[in-house]
């Protein structure tokens, strides 16, 4: 079968490099930014947007201009790529109310925010992974840290070379960064017979239908989030302080454009911190993915919509909202799980391993008793208990709510139509799933 796979390593840059790869993206940002500036004025004028055909024409003459002859810098496949993204982008827009890919309109990239380019067409001799190079058009030959070797690693440990069809250039808190989008045929793996329904919270992120739980380091998130909101503060003092200043001539005017000193230094910092959260997070999701696939065939996860999860209740000044601040704190709670990347982790280490994702609408899951079917909201006496009042059967509210979402997978038709898995049981009682009590305190397992 055909499986596609990202591979990211650090570039090692010296600073003439690093100055070149930043004019590439400002290259790319500008041209960005250019061309939507000109969609924007033909949809006031309520006009058919420009095609990239059309863009791609625009695009030789900007080059030409003594205004924009700094295009010539970058390569023109990145700046290719720049029109493409915002064509597919205004195309989005106006897909069908209801549609997942439909998004609202492009709006302008900033500095320092996404910094980057993509080339779509990569020279097999432009590759050398065993010394780690990789030739970059304009720059020549780049190293970078080979910390895996660029093919897919099977099962049984052999290693399988791929096709690279693109090449992603970005930048990440001052560091750059090479990513090969790379194409295997590998032979069809061996799908694992068991499956397992998950649940997501706030007490234990991740918790399996047989007691199993996996927990996310939200401590040390909370610490960082901690020294983020003091730097901030800092940030925010430097800021009225400079106006202050400016405004007795003591000092410039202020403008974000042009940062001081103190200024860049405490951005920098909070850009490390959020990405250590972001490790620290993405850490998480993985080696919590690779376990579930290294042992179940299919996963079943609710269909959970973060947005509609997340809205504030703060309400209007005429009809204020109720329990703002224990809202926000359950909000800040998911948010800080990164539930939607958690189940993209999970769809990718199943697709490499052959097994498969299956998502299952999460109405009534915490209250339906999975003994005797008796669905009530008084089935849940506590947070973390749940009591069925017809057949009084108790367990953790977790479990019970996973072991429901594995239920309604094992129903669900589409279970059928994609593979043909066999429902298995596993010698730990997994085939009956009232049969699994409650974890006590001590059996919390963590791959944090």
């Amino acid at each position: 079968m055909k499986l596609f796979c990202n591979f990211k390593y650090e570039l090692i840059t010296d600073d003439t490099r690093r100055s070149a790869l930043s004019r590439f993206a400002g290259c790319r940002r500008a041209v960005f930014n250019k061309a939507l500036e000109l969609q924007n004025e033909r949809k006031e004028k309520s006009e058919k947007p420009i095609s990239y055909l059309e863009m791609a024409h625009l695009l030789v003459e900007w080059k030409q201009s003594e205004e924009m002859a700094f295009l010539k810098e970058a390569p023109s496949q990145a700046l290719q790529q720049a029109l493409m993204d915002l064509d597919r982008a205004i195309k989005d827009t106006f897909r069908k109310k209801g549609d997942p890919a439909k998004k609202r309109w492009p709006r302008f990239k900033a500095k320092d925010i996404g910094d980057g380019f993509r080339l779509p067409q990569v020279k097999p001799q432009d590759i050398d992974d065993p010394n780690g190079r990789v030739k970059l058009p304009k720059l020549g030959w780049l190293r970078y840290r080979r910390s895996r070797p660029l093919a897919f690693k099977c099962e049984d440990g052999t290693l399988i070379p791929g096709k690279v069809k693109q090449i992603h250039i970005t930048k990440d808190c001052g560091k750059w960064f090479v990513t090969f989008a790379t194409e295997f045929e590998i032979p069809d793996p061996v799908i694992k017979e068991k499956d397992i329904g998950i649940d997501v919270g706030i007490v234990h992120a991740v918790t399996l239908s047989n007691g199993k739980t996996y927990d996310l380091d939200v401590e040390t998130i909370k610490k960082i989030e901690g020294e983020i909101a003091y730097l901030k503060r800092r940030l925010s003092l430097n800021q009225s302080s400079r106006k202050k200043l400016a405004a007795k001539g003591l000092a410039e005017a202020f403008d974000k454009r042009k940062p001081s000193r103190t200024r860049r230094r405490l951005k920098e910092l909070i850009q490390k911190k959020y990405k250590r959260i972001r490790s620290i997070r993405q850490d998480f999701h993985r080696k919590t993915a690779h376990a579930l696939a290294q042992e179940y065939g299919c996963v079943y996860v609710e269909d959970l919509h973060l947005r509609n999860m997340t809205k504030s209740a703060r309400g209007t000044k005429e009809n204020p909202g109720k329990h703002v601040r224990q809202k926000r704190a359950l909000n800040r709670a998911l948010q800080r799980m990164g539930l939607r990347a958690l189940r993209k982790a999970i769809e990718e280490a199943l697709n490499k391993m052959g097994g498969m994702v299956i998502a299952v609408p999460p109405q009534f899951t915490s209250q339906r008793c999975p003994n005797c079917g008796c669905t009530d909201k008084r089935n849940r006496p506590t947070q973390a208990l749940f009591s069925c009042i017809n057949c009084g059967y108790t367990n953790n509210a977790d479990i019970v709510w996973s072991i429901n979402v594995m239920m309604k997978g094992r129903m669900s038709p589409s279970a059928h139509e994609k593979k043909r898995i066999a429902r298995a049981v596993s010698a730990e009682g997994a085939g009956d799933p009232l049969s699994v009590s409650a974890p006590s305190a001590g059996t919390t397992r963590s791959t944090s």
